[in-house]
């Protein structure tokens, strides 16, 4: 079992009390398993961010739709606009038995807060929340994994179809609109802005009560980006004083990515406003639909794979240099994508591929033992602290759930198939919780819901009234602590 240092209640949830296809074609890339480093001259641009308005970016826009969803892009704009320039960038090369509930109300619960040192003694864990989108409303739902409540609702900008969410050490969410932009909502009221200066925070106070465009005052920020815009993934972040163990976190970025002819902006913007901070053109980073998923390593790199053929493609948050790497001959092509507690790379794609990149030995590996009745597509998946991977998992014609593998052996464990989710009806993406519980975002079944497994006790939950949910990257902000060093 793999030791974790920091309570998962600390960085997950925030302590009271303590310190101050996507139309998807299948095919097999052939393409050797091992990349060169390429380095890439780095551009600068800002943004003036703003909640309630849009920004037009000169960079050209692409397009792509995933499978399953439905989703409108508005021009509308609310309260002002922002402009984001694309710069130029320097040239670069590129290597070759199913108890199943629906379960309403509850309080949450108690935690210790602490650190491994005294942060002032053990406070209350207010909250944990995970965010999942509703693409077709355009809308992201904040639900409670302790009541398994939904707690808010919320639009998510001016130009929706909302998929991929990131979750950063506070809680906060980044969700990313494929019809362009991101938007940042903050997950409890003292985050908030009171925008009118009346005293009280006007912001949805349930899955029935979304604010229109503009007007939630948890909505921190929108980024204009352009169309297809998919992978989000925050940077952890690092501690204003770094000799406090209990100094306050500052500094928390947010990688981002869009397509650009058969090319990809990766972006990097400040978490506090939405500017864009550096971005940088990565070369034959677009088969179609973008950097498909993303997810950052200990150094705060970030890690993306393109959809289907590949590449691979990291970029450096020191001096945003990049590298791009082939995916191997036995891959199935891409599709689900993170980044484990030791760095790797995994990805998820068709014929029953899943495979492990290590940047240390520059090495791919194919999972191995997955029973031959299970025939599918691995999508959104996250390990949990005990170096397990749990992946949504899309079947064709046969069983499907939740794939489980072994991350150091790159084994089969197990499937949580329709034996144990019953009704499973369309796998879309897999999380973990802050008490080791897996939620799976079913995106058809009963119009849209998740199911809650428990590995401790076996036993499932399901949590419904969601609406089409498309979202398979790190929903609860674990994937993001998974990573950190211990």
């Amino acid at each position: 079992m793999r030791h974790i240092g920091t309570p998962l209640a600390l960085l997950l949830a925030l302590p009271l009390g303590a310190c101050n296809g996507d139309d998807a074609s299948t095919g097999t890339d052939t393409a050797s398993a091992t990349g060169t480093t390429t380095t890439s001259a780095t551009t600068t641009a800002t943004t003036a961010a703003t909640m309630g308005g849009t920004a037009t970016e000169s960079s050209s826009t692409g397009s792509g739709s995933d499978s399953n969803t439905s989703g409108s892009s508005s021009s509308s704009t609310t309260d002002g606009t922002a402009t984001a320039t694309s710069g130029t960038t320097g040239t670069s090369g590129t290597s070759t038995t199913s108890d199943t509930t629906t379960t309403t109300g509850g309080v949450s619960s108690t935690g210790d807060t602490t650190t491994g040192g005294d942060c002032g003694g053990g406070g209350i864990v207010d909250y944990s929340f995970i965010w999942i989108s509703n693409s077709p409303e355009n809308t992201v739902s904040k639900i409670n994994t302790m009541t398994l409540v939904e707690e808010a609702r919320y639009n998510t900008g001016p130009n929706g179809d909302p998929s991929r969410t990131s979750v950063n050490l506070k809680g906060a969410v980044a969700v990313v609109n494929r019809g362009g932009g991101v938007t940042k909502i903050a997950a409890v009221e003292d985050e908030c802005v009171d925008k009118n200066n009346d005293g009280m925070i006007f912001t949805s106070k349930g899955a029935n009560d979304v604010k229109p465009w503009g007007q939630d005052e948890c909505a921190l920020w929108n980024t204009p980006l352009p169309a297809a815009s998919r992978p989000a993934a925050w940077t952890s972040g690092e501690k204003q004083d770094p000799n406090d163990p209990c100094s306050p976190l500052i500094n928390e970025h947010l990688w981002v990515s869009a397509p650009q002819g058969s090319d990809a902006f990766v972006y990097l913007l400040n978490g506090e406003t939405g500017a864009i901070i550096k971005q940088v053109l990565v070369p034959g980073a677009n088969g179609g639909l973008g950097i498909y998923g993303g997810g950052v390593d200990a150094n705060n790199d970030f890690w993306g794979v393109t959809y289907s053929q590949g590449p691979l493609v990291h970029v450096r948050y020191a001096d945003f240099t990049f590298e791009t790497i082939p995916l191997p001959g036995f891959s199935g092509g891409a599709y689900g994508f993170t980044v484990d507690s030791k760095g790797r790379s995994w990805v998820g794609g068709w014929d029953n591929s899943l495979i492990r990149y290590d940047p240390m030995t520059k090495e791919w590996v194919q999972t191995t033992g997955i029973p031959g009745q299970y025939n599918g597509l691995s999508r959104g998946m996250n390990e949990d602290e005990n170096g397990d991977l749990w992946a949504a998992f899309l079947g064709f014609g046969g069983p499907q759930g939740i794939l489980r593998v072994d991350t150091d052996t790159a084994t089969f464990v197990e499937m949580i198939d329709d034996a144990k989710l019953s009704g499973v009806s369309t796998p879309t993406g897999a999380s973990v919780d802050i008490m080791g519980k897996i939620w799976m975002v079913d995106q058809s079944k009963d119009g849209g819901g998740a199911f809650v497994y428990n590995p401790a006790d076996m036993s499932v939950k399901w949590v419904g009234g969601l609406n089409g949910p498309y979202t398979y990257s790190d929903m609860t902000g674990y994937a993001l602590k998974n990573v950190l060093p211990q």
